[in-house]
This record gives structure tokens, sequence and C-alpha cells, in this order.
């Protein structure tokens, strides 16, 4: 008599039915506890968006001790006399802020004496008086206009491709650090409310400049001593 053969096994055998969710018995339901490694998302106290635009806590104490008000920042000096700073510094191997310090020093002296005169006019364009009635190019001759110029033309190109306007030179603002801030205090409070700044800075360099020409006034650059501080 032939054995009777089990029957096939089906690969769903062992994989129970879903049971509908309104048949299972009630059961407390376990909520599983967040991880504190996580931030939280989403719109709940925008706690993600406030980890996205936090804004860093980098310190700038350096930045205040070596550079933050101890430099002079002033717009309107005239590019020649600008130039003329940089080529001194440059041949004598110093910083461009010491020829500024020392050739306004030496002006301003000659002003606080009285041995140098500031012949001021009213300027009809606003309050202020003028110290170059006929204008900042004309005062400074052919070589003032020909370094106006080319300063003119860099600037020009510098921007080509911007949008917007072409900056000013009279409007570019020259930056000497470290500055004597005492020196600076003399400068800003004898144009207070009389002249503007940049045209006063450019007739003090004019003063001096003709003072180093004539040899009135002399450059004597020492060796820099360096602190060892290790």
């Amino acid at each position: 008599m032939p054995t009777k053969k089990p029957p096939r096994r089906s690969a769903f055998d062992n994989v129970q039915p879903e049971v509908p969710p309104f048949l299972t018995p009630e059961k407390p339901s376990v909520v599983q506890p967040a991880n504190p490694a996580l931030p939280e998302l989403g719109p709940k106290e925008r706690t993600g968006l406030h980890l996205a635009i936090r804004k860093s806590k980098k310190s700038r104490a350096w930045e205040q001790q070596h550079q933050y008000g101890r430099g002079y920042s002033i717009k309107g000096v005239r590019p020649d006399m600008n130039k003329w700073v940089g080529n001194i510094a440059a041949e004598l191997g110093v910083r461009v802020a010491e020829v500024a310090m020392f050739s306004l020093r030496h002006s301003m002296d000659l002003v606080d004496s009285g041995e140098c005169r500031v012949p001021a006019i009213q300027n009809p364009r606003g309050l202020l008086w003028t110290l170059f009635p006929e204008g900042y190019e004309a005062s400074g001759g052919k070589q003032a206009q020909a370094i106006i110029a080319e300063t003119e033309k860099l600037i020009k190109k510098k921007a080509k491709g911007k949008k917007g306007k072409v900056e000013d030179w009279k409007k570019k603002p020259v930056n000497w650090t470290p500055f004597d801030q005492q020196l600076k205090e003399r400068i800003v409070e004898f144009c207070r409310d009389r002249y503007p700044q940049g045209e006063f800075v450019t007739f003090l360099l004019e003063r001096a400049k003709k003072d180093y020409e004539n040899g009135a006034l002399k450059f004597n650059p020492q060796p820099r001593v360096l602190v060892n501080k290790g």
C-alpha cells in the first residue's frame, strides 16, 4: 500500500495574519525616550532654525587691542600727497603711517605757532571754508593732476564689470595705522565746523613736502628695537 505524501509547505505558512487594531486587546502605549544627543528639529520653538543661524562667539580681543582706535581713516586726501608719503616710506624703509605722522606733526606745529598761516576762503557750495578755492586738481599743479588722473583711471579699472557708480577718490578713505591719537585729535579739533579734514591734511602734507625739498624737514629713521617677550 503506497505511503501518503505529506502536504507541501509554503513559504507563507509561518506568516501570521495581520490582526485589525480594533480586535487586539488594549495595551498601554510605550513612548520611546528621545535621544538627548540629537537636537530637536521642526517648527517646535524653531530649535533647528536656531542651530542654523547661531552666531559665532569668536573673540575679537586681539583686533580691538592692536587695531581698533589706533589708526586714522580720512577721506579727501589728494592722491599725489598720499603717493608722496608712500614713496618716502619706501625710500626710508619705514611704515607709511610713521611718515604721515612725522610730516603732519611738523606742519601742525607750524600752524599752532603761527608760522604757517591757513588761507581759508568761504566755500560757496557749503557752510565749511575751503583751503583750495581753485579746486583740488589745480592746486597741486600739473604733477598732481597727472597723479590724480592716474588714480581715477586705476579706480575705474578696478570697478570695471561691477555694478554701481565708480567711487570718487575724494570719498575713498586713506588709512594710516598705527597713528598718534593725540595728533589726530589736534587735527580734528582744528577742523571742527570749519574745514574739511581731507583738505586740511592735504594742506599740511603740502607744507611738509615743501620743507622736505628745501631741507627744513628731515627724516631720521632709526633701527627698530624688537622686544623679546619670551
